[in-house]
């Protein structure tokens, strides 16, 4: 059996939709330092997590069960998020100090952002519904992440049915 491509492409959008909140969150934390700045936390956190994912396909691609043509895209996605969010950051790169200096250094922090930006999850989830945790200059991400709740909604769904049908065409005498 391999893997399915509809559940690796689900990882890659829950890695979007799981970090923004928390992201969010903690690029809020003192104070609002604009659209850009939460752009950058949420694209580096988001990429932290691609890092993960990218290397879980790896080892799937290395038992066979996942295709190449898979990993080669989500690698294309890691690299443009990794490069839109650096972009993000070094539009406000002389703003507080704010920056990590190079791409290198951003990747690395993006990993420990998408640590804290999962801890920081569930904090940050009640704000959501209320108003009270976005600022007005964030409905792009808002939208964004809504889009992207759709699309993991839409795949995991999608997963789901075709599992499903996997376990009725199986014989029912075969020991797993």
């Amino acid at each position: 059996m391999t893997m399915s491509w509809k559940k690796y492409w689900l990882l890659v959008a829950l890695v979007f939709v799981i970090t923004q909140p928390g992201s969010i969150a903690f690029a809020n934390w003192d104070a609002p330092y604009g659209f850009y700045k939460d752009l950058s936390v949420w694209l580096g956190s988001s990429a932290g997590g691609l890092l993960l994912v990218l290397t879980y396909g790896l080892y799937e691609w290395g038992r066979k069960k996942l295709g190449p043509a898979n990993l080669l895209l989500s690698a294309v996605v890691l690299v443009l998020t990794v490069v839109v969010g650096y972009s993000a950051e070094l539009a406000i790169g002389g703003e507080m100090g704010y920056g990590s200096g190079n791409i290198v250094l951003f990747v690395i922090g993006g990993f420990l952002g998408f640590i804290l930006s999962v801890m920081l999850l569930l904090i940050s989830l009640p704000y959501v519904p209320t108003g009270d945790f976005y600022y007005p200059y964030d409905r792009p991400l808002v939208i964004a992440w809504l889009v992207l709740i759709v699309v993991a909604a839409l795949l995991g769904a999608s997963y789901v049915m075709e599992r499903r049908k996997e376990k009725l065409r199986e014989p029912e005498g075969r020991v797993p």
